[in-house]
């Protein structure tokens, strides 16, 4: 049944519903369109999961225009856990005491690392190359479209990649080092290692080192 009020809006929230890291470590706004048949004195209380949550706002007199931002605070501790919550408000109508609940709006909540304990080594052909070689990363737990894995090269910052999403599953991971490059980080050999950021900015361990060998 339509009840004329719009779901909520989360202005830290992606497209998907992800909150970053740093702003799940802080309370949330959350903006909520007025409705056109607000009085004075409406109770107005955000429903997290199904159950109300965080500060109430009365309605003021003069009530705010139809269409008009109004905003509440959602607590950074009703969401501690990783996960995905419904947000949504409801309105308690004054005088008469009746509730009704708006549409919710999903968020996602991800403060786990990628990786998990342990990122496997880029794989490396056993070959020779000329100008350029290219490595493998394997799979690792928790990969999901977005990560960022910025490899180390002797610890100097190499090249980067942005996981797509048929990479979750049709092909793998490749990252290609240019001699060049290679050569003016070491000399004689390399050590190859790379850590990755996901989207939500929780970073990973440094993955496990691989040598590269310069041959002339």
């Amino acid at each position: 049944m339509n009840n004329g009020l719009a779901a909520p809006s989360i202005p830290v929230a992606a497209a998907d519903g992800l909150i970053s890291l740093v702003d799940s470590q802080s309370d949330i706004t959350i903006f909520i369109k007025s409705w056109s048949y607000s009085h004075p004195n409406d109770k107005l209380q955000l429903v997290l999961n199904d159950k109300l949550t965080g500060d109430a706002l009365l309605l003021p007199d003069p009530v705010p225009e139809e269409g008009s931002t109004l905003m509440l605070t959602l607590p950074k501790e009703d969401v501690i856990k990783d996960g995905v919550y419904d947000v949504a408000y409801q309105i308690t109508t004054f005088p008469g005491g009746v509730s009704v609940r708006s549409p919710a709006t999903s968020i996602r909540i991800d403060r786990t690392s990628p990786g998990a304990a342990l990122l496997a080594a880029v794989v490396l052909p056993p070959e020779p190359f000329g100008d350029e070689v290219t490595g493998l990363v394997p799979g690792y737990a928790g990969m999901e479209q977005g990560d960022v894995i910025q490899t180390l090269c002797n610890k100097t910052p190499g090249p980067f990649h942005i996981v797509q999403a048929d990479e979750l599953t049709l092909r793998p991971i490749e990252i290609t080092f240019e001699r060049d490059f290679l050569q003016s980080v070491g000399n004689e050999n390399v050590t190859i290692e790379y850590f990755v950021t996901d989207r939500a900015g929780n970073q990973s361990i440094i993955s496990l080192p691989v040598q590269l060998f310069l041959q002339l």
